[in-house]
This record gives C-alpha cells, sequence and structure tokens, in this order.
C-alpha cells in the first residue's frame, strides 16, 4: 500500500508538476500583460494632453493675433480717423501741377545748360 501511494503520488506530480509550472507562468504573463497594458494606457493619456494643451496654445496664439491686428486697425483709426482719404486725395491733386511746373520749367530751361 506505501508503494502505491508514492507511485500514486508521483504519476501525480509527474502530471500536475507541468500544469502548475504553467499555470505560475501565465500568471506571471498576466502581470506582464497588464502591466504594458497600464503604460499603453498611460502613454495614450499622455499624449491627449500634449495634444491638448497643444490645441489650447494655438487657439491662445490665434487669439491674440486677432486682437493686436484689431488694436492696430483702432490706433490707426483713432489716429488718422478717416483723413488718410483727403491726405492721398491732396496728393494727387498737388502732384499733376508739380508735375506740370516742373516740365514747364525743364522745357524753359533746356538750352540754357
Amino acid at each position: 500500500m506505501n508503494k502505491t501511494i508514492v507511485l500514486l503520488l508521483a504519476l501525480v506530480t509527474l502530471v500536475l508538476a507541468p500544469a502548475l509550472v504553467l499555470a505560475s507562468q501565465d500568471g506571471r504573463f498576466e502581470r506582464l500583460r497588464e502591466r504594458a497594458e497600464f503604460r499603453r494606457e498611460m502613454r495614450e493619456a499622455s499624449r491627449e494632453r500634449s495634444r491638448a494643451r497643444a490645441e489650447a496654445m494655438l487657439e491662445r496664439m490665434r487669439l491674440r493675433s486677432e486682437m493686436r491686428r484689431d488694436l492696430r486697425w483702432r490706433a490707426r483709426e483713432s489716429y488718422w480717423g478717416g483723413r488718410e482719404r483727403y491726405f492721398h486725395e491732396y496728393r494727387d491733386a498737388v502732384r499733376k501741377p508739380m508735375r506740370e511746373t516742373r516740365r514747364a520749367l525743364r522745357d524753359a530751361f533746356r538750352d540754357r545748360w
């Protein structure tokens, strides 16, 4: 009876030992898979945060440039106040007589030089 119990235990050990080894390895690989999955999730969360920060920064830059453009326009309008068109009209009105005067003087004094 002792021999049968020993043989039975040896046989059970031979059958169950590989199963126990595989079960322990499966548990170890399961932990490794869980850890890898956790790292992957952390990486994705980090990318999302980085993407959100970049979008916020671009939006701030766009709003800042828009505010600057609007401020420049307002400063120009408040300084010139619509007088810019008058200055152009005045310049154009003076330019034509000045050109005619210059031509007349050049024609008059052409022979003297």
